[in-house]
């Protein structure tokens, strides 16, 4: 008797084992299915987010739509010897919406990026790139990247993100033929999302003024006479405008344009900004690019305001060494110049207008611009 209720005893908890395994697995195999279900319904979105990016896009500026894009151009090219050069030059394009922050305004005053394009070449390398971002949440939604060099070889990459940055899916072609994730090196989800994040980081700091500081973050320097100082900042000025000519001249020019068309609100107008930079390396534990001069126009396609600013570098450490802005304005032109000495204090104004800030305003755009510059040029 004994031994036989032992017997029946394992029986049922083996069954009772046998039923809470099947539980388990039942779980298991749901919460797959539900995992599935929610990453089919975000890439649904994914691309129904896409679809209408790239309509918006195509109406972007016609039909009487106001034009909302960034162009960005950037040339950098090498000398590699006599005989042999390396022309590297990038576009990029942001398309984006306005909104309204601060609500005692009657016009939008911020702006959100909702697409990039990227078109890179070098030494017959081509690379295309799109990024797409969530037009009303701006997280990253997407990433499509097409790289071939002059030899023909092609590797095509999609990278899918949920609202939290997470990669929930990749696609990867290799010389037309779908191919696993590790069938070239050329990039990831994490490289291709730090990508696109860098790029969201530049619009910010552009068009959002993110960044913006006057404030002076260096070890103090030994300055020199203010008449000294002035001859000394009026010859890099010359040499300056001088080196910006011979730019437009050159095969292998060194300068980022920016046109921004941001016309949701008033008359159309265009901003157009120029920088202009050397390359060094090896200076001072330098290697990269060193930017010597910006100028901003802001204009308008009939009559109306019209802004011009320019900025002077000192060669080699991108301090500033002057501004200048002429602002035109209902019949009436206004200028400010303003000269810094070698810890960025203002040593000389010169205008026609009543409020002048020492350069304070000036510096604030200057370091977001000079941000905005060395993300881009110096990554």
């Amino acid at each position: 008797m004994w031994t036989g209720w032992k017997t029946t005893s394992k029986g049922i908890s083996n069954n009772n084992d046998g039923m809470k395994k099947l539980l388990f697995v039942m779980v298991c195999l749901l919460g797959l299915q539900v995992q599935a279900q929610n990453k089919q319904e975000q890439l649904q979105h994914i691309r129904k987010m896409y679809a209408e990016a790239k309509e918006q896009i195509a109406r972007n500026g016609k039909d009487g739509m106001a034009p909302l894009d960034v162009r960005i151009s950037i040339s950098d090219g090498t000398q590699v010897d006599e005989d042999f050069s390396i022309d590297d030059e990038t576009e990029l394009t942001f398309y984006f919406n306005k909104y309204r922050v601060n609500p005692e305004l009657d016009y939008p005053d911020a702006s959100s990026c909702y697409f990039v394009v990227e078109n890179w070449t070098s030494h017959g390398h081509l690379r295309y790139r799109e990024v797409l971002f969530d037009p009303n949440e701006g997280n990253l939604l997407f990433c499509y990247m097409r790289q071939e060099t002059d030899a023909g070889f092609v590797v095509e990459t999609r990278y899918y993100y949920d609202a939290d940055g997470h990669l929930i899916d990749q696609k990867h072609k290799v010389g037309g033929a779908d191919a696993e994730p590790d069938a070239h090196s050329w990039n990831d989800g994490e490289s291709e999302k730090a990508q696109a994040l860098l790029y969201l980081n530049a619009f910010e700091t552009l068009m959002n003024a993110k960044g913006g500081t006057s404030a002076q973050n260096r070890v103090k320097k030994p300055t020199t006479p203010k008449a000294e100082r002035l001859a000394s900042i009026r010859n890099t000025y010359a040499q300056a405008k001088q080196k910006v000519t011979n730019n437009a001249k050159s095969e292998l020019p060194h300068d980022m344009q920016i046109v921004i068309r941001d016309q949701s609100w008033g008359p159309p107008a265009i901003t157009e900004l120029n920088f202009y930079f050397d390359p060094v390396a090896g200076s001072e534990g330098f290697d990269g690019n060193y930017c010597y001069f910006i100028s901003k126009h802001f204009h308008h396609n009939n009559m109306g305001p019209d802004h011009y600013s320019e900025y002077l570098f000192a060669p080699q450490s991108q301090d500033l060494l002057f501004s200048y802005t002429s602002a035109k304005e209902e019949g009436e032109k206004f200028e400010w110049r303003y000269y810094y000495d070698e810890n960025g204090k203002c040593i000389e104004v010169k205008t026609d207008a009543e409020d002048a800030d020492d350069g304070v305003g000036d510096k604030a755009t200057v370091n977001r611009y000079l941000k905005l510059f060395n993300m881009l040029v110096n990554p």
